[in-house]
């Protein structure tokens, strides 16, 4: 076991030196690779600028000889043929002494607009010995994006008679690095001396026109010169390599960047390959904790679910006892109501005290109802429902509940079989959760989406939700896109008379809900994140297809009959 312990020490010390000599050796590749890269986009960049600037010095010869008035045709005819001669140039246009375009290959859509504040001018009134200049990258007044301004004074018998100017777009440079087909995590940029970046591959116009810090450009550390590369190590895998270089003639530094994946993306092959046995060893071990910890989940959720039953078991016996009193106590009022009616003379006053009063029986009774509901003692006439019918027999019902904020979508399983319920009761509960769903999307201050789903129950659902395997079972869920709730609030949801709605809430619609689907015989299960919405799921019985016939002829009356909310009991 030793010797065996040690040996396998020695060859992951072989095997891990090999694996740093090799990562070294990739290093320096891609820096050989970066410096003949940056190379090559130095040439290319200065032949550009050179083309467009020897380009511009004819056009200042052409324009002292000719002297051309404003938009004079011939001379635009001489500015357009040596526009075609420079792809890297959008427009070429002579600004007068002025500040204002008086000749320009956009003709006749050059805009009427000064540019005497522009600093590519203003440079040659600052400096009469100044003859040609490159500006940093300047947005176009006219809306058609960045461009480097390539400048030539014009003079004409000593005086300044204006500046000859080339557009030049970074798009040009940007075509120019994707022909270099770099690999992913490799970026090509242009910078102006002064950090601005001119262009960029991968394109990113947000970032053209702005100034970069000087890490960005060169890198980590004391970095500067004409050219050089700098590597940001983080760890094995985290490489950062930046290699720049200066142009000779014009004012501008091309950079290459180089990290994941690019760089040691074949170094990460080789380390993923010597460790493939002790990534399946490593996966067998996590997939077993996983297994045992989703066991222990299940388990909790289960008694979590006991510990809820029961206590809603609890609060149920009370509330059921507590509303047949309450039944017998109203059905008194309720009488001796009758009997004021028959024997006090018609009074105007006394009639309306007596109908105030029997509204107020009225919902007491609806209240009753509920709460005998909750503590399955309410009377269900329970036959077979088709529960996609039934919910598209009553969307209109569902989406007055759902308001004017609130989408209601019906998304159902045709092969949903059929299931036992009461169908008033039903559509109550299905009333009382888009009602619920609506509030909590109102709660989350947008329009939301409320969805109520039909399905047949798996036996590997059936597991996850802790429910009988062997039990057939129906799922009507209602899922809402609303503010949700947190795990304090669903501990109580159920319970009768708790509301998060103040005091425009009864507390008994999930109640009722709770209690019906629990006298039939089935479950309730209730998802919520907060700020991410809730699913409420209604678990009925299913309907055996050869049952179906003999079910819906029959009306069943729970075993346990409700008390009576006349007052009788």
């Amino acid at each position: 076991m030793g010797l065996a312990a040690l040996l396998w020490l020695l060859v992951s010390a072989l095997v891990f030196s090999l694996l740093l000599h090799e990562r070294r050796v990739q290093l320096t590749r891609a820096e050989g690779t970066a410096r003949a890269l940056t190379m090559l986009m130095q040439a290319h960049t200065e032949g550009a600028f050179d083309s467009v600037d020897l380009v511009l010095a004819g056009v200042v010869d052409a324009y002292r000889a000719l002297q051309p008035q404003p938009h004079d045709p011939r001379f635009l005819a001489l500015l357009r043929e040596r526009l075609h001669d420079v792809p890297s140039v959008r427009a070429i246009f002579i600004v007068g002494p002025d500040g204002y375009i008086v000749n320009d290959t956009d003709y006749p859509d050059t805009p009427h607009t000064l540019l005497a504040d522009r600093e590519y001018f203003r440079r040659y009134l600052d400096d009469p010995m100044l003859v040609h200049e490159i500006s940093p990258p300047v947005y176009s007044r006219s809306g058609l994006g960045w461009f480097n301004a390539v400048t030539r004074r014009i003079a004409i018998d000593g005086r300044f008679a204006g500046v000859a100017v080339a557009a030049v777009v970074p798009t040009h440079f940007e075509s120019l690095y994707r022909s270099m087909e770099l690999g992913p995590g490799q970026t090509i940029e242009l910078f102006y001396e002064d950090f601005t970046r001119v262009a960029r591959y991968p394109a990113d116009d947000s970032k053209i026109g702005r100034r970069a810090t000087r890490s960005e450009v060169f890198g980590t550390g004391d970095a500067g010169g004409d050219a050089g590369t700098v590597s940001a190590r983080d760890g094995l895998f985290r490489v950062r390599m930046t290699s720049w270089r200066r142009l000779d003639h014009a004012p501008f530094i091309v950079t290459l960047t180089q990290e994941p994946p690019a760089l040691l993306d074949a170094w990460r092959a080789q380390l993923l390959g010597a460790a493939l046995a002790m990534a399946a060893l490593t996966t067998l071990l996590v997939a077993l904790v996983v297994q045992v910890h989703r066991k222990r989940q299940i388990a909790a959720r289960a008694r979590a679910r006991l510990d809820q039953s029961e206590r809603l078991e609890a609060v149920g016996q009370l509330t059921g006892g507590i509303a047949h009193d309450f039944a017998n106590l109203l059905g008194i009022v309720r009488t001796n109501l009758a009997i004021i009616e028959r024997l006090h003379p018609p009074d105007l006053r006394v009639r309306k005290a007596l109908e105030t009063s029997e509204r107020a029986v009225g919902n007491a009774r609806r209240l009753i109802e509920q709460l005998l509901l909750f503590a399955r003692r309410g009377s269900l006439d329970v036959h077979a429902l088709d529960p996609n019918e039934t919910l598209r027999r009553h969307m209109d019902l569902l989406r007055q509940a759902a308001g004017r904020q609130a989408r209601v979508e019906l998304v159902l399983d045709e092969q949903a079989p059929t299931c036992l319920a009461d169908e008033s009761q039903f559509v109550a509960a299905m009333v009382n959760l888009v009602a619920n769903a609506r509030d909590a999307i109102d709660d989350s201050l947008g329009r939301g989406t409320i969805t109520v789903q039909t399905g047949r129950v798996l036996r590997t659902q059936a597991v996850e939700w802790g429910l009988d395997e062997l039990r057939p079972l129906v799922r009507v869920s209602v899922v809402d896109s609303g503010s949700g709730m947190d795990a304090k609030v669903l501990a109580h949801v159920f319970e009768p008379f708790f509301t998060t709605k103040g005091i425009e809430g009864t507390g008994l619609g999930l109640a009722q809900v709770y209690g019906f689907v629990n006298q039939l015989g089935g479950e309730v299960r209730i998802e919520s994140v907060l700020g991410q919405g809730t699913a409420v799921h209604l678990f009925f019985p299913a309907v055996q297809a050869h049952e179906d016939a003999n079910q819906s002829a029959t009306t069943t009356t729970p075993s346990e009959t409700s008390a009576s909310i006349s007052g009788s009991g």
